[in-house]
């Protein structure tokens, strides 16, 4: 099969197999990417809290160096806030912001898995066209050659489109659960700081 879909890179079809091709290392990037990434933010989280509440116990909260990363920018919203009840409606709103960084380009996946059935079935029409095409007044031997070249044509276009979109909608579906897994694991990490600014002003309070 993989001998025929290449083969089909050379000929009527390579049009719609070379838009699927670029569709299909979109999706690859765009996946690799994401991963990545959600891999970095997450190894940030348990550090970060456990330097805040090393920091809540010495009363150094406000000293407390934070980058870039999702988790660090809705820490760093609540850590400027010295109430914790505004500290978390802070970090509430900080999340939101993050949730935009680490959905960035995920829905191009299911976008690329459309696309990707839509030029298949593009180039499944297409390749009708040229098949029915041989119906008409030509001679014999270009007739078998149209025909066979046609449905080569929509046979390759359909199953590549396929191929690409497929695996497209499985990432889309992987990518966006551990998109949801990380969100959640910062809004613990923003109850993990409200919960030590309430024991820093219970301590002061106390002492």
């Amino acid at each position: 099969m993989f001998v025929y879909l290449l083969d089909a890179f050379a000929g009527p079809a390579s049009p719609f197999m070379y838009a699927l091709l670029a569709l299909l290392a979109l999706a690859l990037a765009v996946s690799v990417e994401r991963i990545w990434s959600f891999r970095q933010y997450r190894l940030a989280i348990e550090p970060l809290m456990e330097a805040v509440d090393r920091a809540a116990r010495s009363g150094e909260l406000t000293s407390l160096k934070l980058g870039e990363r999702p988790v660090e920018r809705v820490v760093a919203a609540g850590l400027a806030e010295t109430d914790a009840e505004l500290a978390w409606d802070a970090m509430t709103a900080a999340v939101v912001g993050a949730e935009l960084t680490i959905r960035r380009r995920v829905g191009y996946l299911s976008t690329v898995a459309s696309v990707a059935t839509m030029v298949g079935l593009f180039g499944t029409v297409y390749g009708l066209i040229l098949a029915f095409g041989a119906m008409g007044d030509v001679a014999a031997a270009a007739r078998a050659a149209q025909l066979s070249e046609g449905s080569a044509t929509a046979m390759a276009t359909t199953a590549f489109g396929l191929f690409v979109a497929i695996p497209a909608l499985l990432l889309h579906a992987v990518i966006d659960a551990q998109a949801r897994e990380l969100l959640g694991e910062i809004e613990q990490a923003a109850n993990r700081v409200v919960l030590a600014l309430r024991r820093r002003d219970r301590a002061g309070t106390s002492g």
